[in-house]
């Protein structure tokens, strides 16, 4: 009951408190304001047969198919979808939540936001209001007129000389009378909340003179200024308090942001970006003489950052993630010595104008933000857009962000010697379940390959000439290829005989980066010609052919290369596999 008592009679005193500024009358003082900173190989499976033809020098190049978000400048009707990579959203989220507080912390502290100047900008614009009794925080226990921040720094009741103070008992009595007879007088209606107040007390009960409230507030005072005086270091009272009475306004513009600190992010994935959120506090102080004051205060500022996250649209090698939207608010600033002492205290003490402060200075630090280009959030570190050279240009058709994650398509030519030719698009498997980062290409690619290794076999030996003419392969159980091809053999210009080879290889490959590594070995092989009668002839030029092809064959193996896709998650040692489709697919 004690208690209670203490917090009527603080309740009562602070009814003279000056009333808080409208949002209105404080926008237009923020004008104002002071500013204050080698090669690998690869091919783990191959896919379905495919009949050798000669590659065309002017291909008539199909549409690519339409796509769900399409990068400016990249050729539309070029070449068609051979290609995917895919980041699971729980990678995405691994990457946002280990770079974005670096660049918000930044932000936050870059000098042409200035932070800390719209901080004191808007603290100084509500001096008029009586900044430092708000400062005075045991205000409401200065029943004895020499408590408070003033006091402790050194000068009681504001700096001025204490005038000889009325017995705490008078005063305490006189605040609970007064508080006691306005109940009695005001109207009963939802209006009143003192009258209320009072009535459900009971004050015109209690016993005067209050001697045991008297005793009780005598202590809580005792307390805080014991708290006070441990928090000030030795040496400053005089000085602070100078500064504080003085030269507020400077004070207060001459604050900086020592450091941020950004908490319980969140990310959401939808089909246009993803949204992402945290809760930021910066910790507001000053140099030289008014640093020990403001840290003694102990301001911070408590706020929301939320970021709209979408694909940047300015290369066609690769994609790049881009802050196009963001939204700052300031939720409420606070005094440390002031929750202090809350938490110490049995005392509720809260800073006046609050409600007035937060919106302020989220008008001022959009305002700045909007304006301060060189402090935007820089993400080009999720990918380098490095060009991945080899055997394939490749670029990128569509991208997307879904539930699941970030899909990239690319399309793809093959560089053969002065020519490039566009490789065949087709539809492309689902990406693997559970996958954190997930490549996918087309059996078309594996096509390429081979079919420019049959063109570089070709044989002139003993009159004959013989060239691959078609090549056909399957995959079979144990990472084993069965391939078979024909062999057209001339003799002086004349169509001479016709060999088949049919060989089984065993393969083994996987994807590091932007290569596929491969081994690959020869486990048999077997001739066959028409008309049987040349078989003796031919069989040099046939094992001749076979020796060029895999030659050939191993060499363009190594060049291959894949899509960089995000090279801040790249692709390690993950094994390709042949899925239904004869499509590859690897994974990790």
């Amino acid at each position: 009951m004690l208690t209670l008592w203490a917090l009527v009679i603080t309740l009562a005193i602070q009814a003279g408190a000056p009333n808080k500024l409208p949002l209105s009358a404080l926008l237009p003082l923020l004008t104002k304001q002071v500013p204050l900173s080698t090669p690998l190989n690869a091919i783990n499976t191959l896919p379905v047969p495919l009949p050798l033809g000669n590659l065309p020098t002017n291909p008539s190049i199909p549409k690519s198919s339409s796509s769900t978000k399409r990068l400016t400048g990249t050729p539309r009707g070029r070449c068609q979808t051979s290609a995917r990579y895919f980041m699971s959203t729980s990678k995405l989220d691994e990457y946002l939540h280990a770079a974005l507080p670096t660049q918000i912390e930044k932000m936050l502290m870059c000098a042409k936001v200035d932070l800390a100047g719209a901080v004191g900008s808007v603290l100084a614009t509500v001096s008029s209001s009586d900044l430092l009794s708000v400062l005075d925080v045991t205000s409401s226990l200065n029943i004895l007129g020499d408590g408070g921040l003033g006091g402790v720094l050194g000068k009681g009741s504001g700096g001025k000389s204490s005038q000889q103070q009325p017995p705490l008992s008078s005063v305490a009595t006189s605040a609970a009378s007064s508080l006691s007879a306005l109940g009695s007088i005001l109207p009963i209606s939802a209006e009143n909340p003192i009258k209320g107040l009072a009535n459900t007390v009971g004050l015109s009960d209690l016993p005067l003179p209050l001697n045991g409230v008297v005793d009780q507030v005598g202590k809580l005072q005792e307390s805080t200024e014991g708290l006070l005086k441990s928090a000030v270091p030795e040496g400053i009272s005089s000085a602070v308090t100078d500064l504080l009475e003085n030269n507020l306004e400077g004070l207060l513009l001459g604050l900086e942001v020592q450091r941020v600190t950004v908490e319980n992010m969140t990310s959401t994935m939808t089909d246009d970006g993803i949204l992402f959120h945290a809760m930021t506090t910066a910790f507001i102080g000053g140099n030289g003489l008014a640093g020990p004051a403001i840290s003694l205060l102990g301001i911070q500022v408590h706020g929301d950052v939320t970021l709209n996250i979408g694909i940047s649209t300015n290369n066609t090698q690769c994609v790049n993630l881009q802050v196009q939207d963001k939204d700052i608010k300031a939720k409420k600033v606070t005094f440390q010595i002031l929750e202090m002492l809350t938490n110490s205290l049995p005392v509720p003490m809260s800073l006046p104008l609050n409600d007035v402060i937060p919106p302020l200075l989220t008008v001022t630090m959009k305002e700045n933000i909007q304006n301060s280009k060189s402090c935007d959030i820089d993400l080009r570190n999720f990918n380098k857009c490095e060009n991945s050279t080899g055997f394939f240009k490749y670029q990128v058709t569509s991208s997307r962000f879904s539930a699941q994650g970030l899909s990239i398509n690319y399309c793809a030519k093959a560089v053969l010697s002065r020519n490039t030719v566009p490789v065949p698009g087709s539809p492309l498997p689902p990406d693997p379940k559970n996958a954190n980062i997930s490549i996918t290409l087309s059996h078309t690619i594996l096509k390429t390959i081979v079919t420019q290794s049959a063109k570089q076999s070709s044989v002139k030996m003993n009159n004959l000439d013989a060239s691959i003419t078609q090549v056909v392969y399957s995959y079979q159980r144990g990472n084993k290829i069965s391939a078979t091809y024909w062999v057209s053999v001339k003799k002086n210009g004349d169509a001479f005989a016709t060999g088949k080879t049919i060989i089984i290889i065993s393969h083994a490959c996987k994807i590091s980066k932007d290569k596929l590594m491969t081994d690959m070995k020869i486990l048999s092989s077997e001739h066959s010609v028409t008309p049987s009668e040349t078989t003796d002839e031919v069989q040099g030029v046939l094992a001749a052919v076979l020796k060029n092809f895999l030659s050939a064959l191993k060499g363009n193996l190594v060049h291959w290369n894949v899509p960089q896709g995000v090279t801040s998650v790249p692709p390690i040692n993950a094994k390709v596999e042949v899925v239904k489709s004869n499509d590859l697919q690897a994974a990790i």
